[in-house]
């Protein structure tokens, strides 16, 4: 068998962004995975001081690891695109599958080998983790995306139980922090959309996938423990949450047909009369200028939007289809309502200084 036919190890791409002593520990557990030949390609996203030199020195011994590293910090998009577009250049040795992992997850020995079987058994395009809170591994951080007909994506399971999700299901998108994706899938609907820096591009990507009729699979025992909050509190401020609330607009709003839009416009006016008024009458200033500030950010990038539009992949499911994918609000939204204006806890658009 020629090298060009042989099958390729999956190359599972970590980022790391003055986060050194996690992504030690993250790739750490990534090498006593089993079942699975695979590399990891750790890219340092200019971090400060000597972080990819210390990276360098420690795995200079192991040839499963290879060590990148970016003249400026790229974000999450455009860090990994990197190696992305790399892999899909290759031709001759392309691997059928790569990997995301968050230098900040931790991965079970299984994590890599569940991927790609479910991969298999499914022929998905996509496999999405089981991650559990490292604080309280009991409870999931994500079990994949689910996708609201008020236009957001929501991480699946976020603080529930996980023995609730023990059974493997399609979902409508994965996480970027731990999933599989296959390469034929993204040679042909592309890879991140630039428009993002670091954060809800794998959701996009999702409903990029989803509209070109992929099959994307949830896999239980694909597990890893995630530090939720590690990577992105280093750069959460204001902007970073008005950033958000655009991002899940431009991805709506690009991606839907005019008539799933026109279908569920009563439900986004809903959702958005609430989101500018009601944090005001409740005393949740922070969240009420970022969703002023959000909806005229949204409405700034409208022609970007629409030209984007144009350029938004492959579309195999009807109208029909799509709108069945969805999920109705309702029960979320009440989940949210008691955790966030009941419990007083703060939203992921409070969270900044």
């Amino acid at each position: 068998m020629s090298h060009s036919c042989r099958k390729q190890p999956v190359p599972v791409v970590i980022l790391n962004w003055n986060g050194i002593d996690d992504t030690l520990r993250c790739v750490d557990h990534l090498l006593a995975s089993r079942g699975t030949d695979f590399r990891a390609v750790v890219v340092d996203n200019a971090s400060n001081g000597d972080e990819y030199e210390r990276l360098t020195e420690y795995f200079e011994r192991d040839p499963s690891v290879e060590i990148r590293r970016n003249e400026r910090n790229l974000g999450f998009a455009r860090g990994v695109n990197r190696i992305l577009v790399e892999l899909l250049e290759n031709q001759s040795e392309r691997p059928e599958y790569v990997a995301l992992l968050n230098n900040d997850a931790f991965p079970e020995p299984d994590w890599l080998m569940s991927l790609v079987q479910t991969a298999e058994r499914f022929r998905a395009g996509a496999v999405t983790s089981c991650m559990l809170r490292e604080d309280d591994p009991a409870l999931l951080d994500n079990a994949g995306h689910v996708f609201l007909n008020t236009g957001e994506v929501l991480p699946r399971g976020a603080g529930r139980p996980a023995s609730r999700f023990d059974e493997q299901t399609n979902v409508t998108g994965v996480c970027g922090g731990a999933c599989l994706l296959r390469l034929d899938m993204l040679a042909e609907i592309g890879i991140f959309d630039e428009f993002y820096t670091t954060g809800y591009e794998d959701a996009e990507l999702g409903l990029r996938a989803m509209r070109a009729g992929y099959t994307q699979v949830y896999e239980p025992n694909a597990r890893v423990r995630h530090k939720i909050g590690a990577s992105i509190d280093k750069i959460r401020d204001k902007d970073f949450a008005v950033a958000l609330q655009v991002n899940i607009n431009y991805a709506y709003f690009k991606l839907m047909p005019w008539a799933v839009i026109t279908w569920n416009m009563p439900w986004i006016l809903v959702k958005q009369v609430v989101m500018l008024l009601v944090p005001g009458l409740i005393g949740r200033w922070r969240l009420l200028r970022v969703q002023w500030a959000a909806l005229a950010g949204s409405i700034r990038v409208a022609p970007r939007i629409l030209s984007a539009r144009r350029q938004s992949g492959p579309r195999r499911l009807s109208t029909i289809a799509l709108v069945r994918r969805q999920s109705f609000f309702l029960p979320f939204y009440t989940r949210y309502f008691i955790r966030f204006v009941i419990g007083r806890r703060q939203t992921i658009f409070e969270r900044w200084e």
